[in-house]
């Protein structure tokens, strides 16, 4: 191993540890956090309508869920 990898990998050693003691503590999540975080897929809002074409492919798969 090179002197300058080893000199590397001593540092960021050093880093974690420092990051590890010194570092600010987050928190928990909350409920309101992972709602925020969600994803709510909506086709009018990608800017996607669908057509009757469209439901008749996928209709079957939609049945099959339910």
């Amino acid at each position: 191993m090179p002197i300058r990898s080893k000199l590397n990998s001593f540092i960021g050693f050093l880093a974690g540890g420092f990051l590890s003691i010194f570092g600010g503590n987050r928190g928990k999540a909350t409920a309101e956090d992972f709602e925020q975080m969600e994803f709510k897929t909506s086709t009018q809002q990608l800017g996607v309508r669908f057509t009757e074409q469209i439901r008749g492919v996928f209709r079957f798969r939609w049945l099959k869920r339910f």
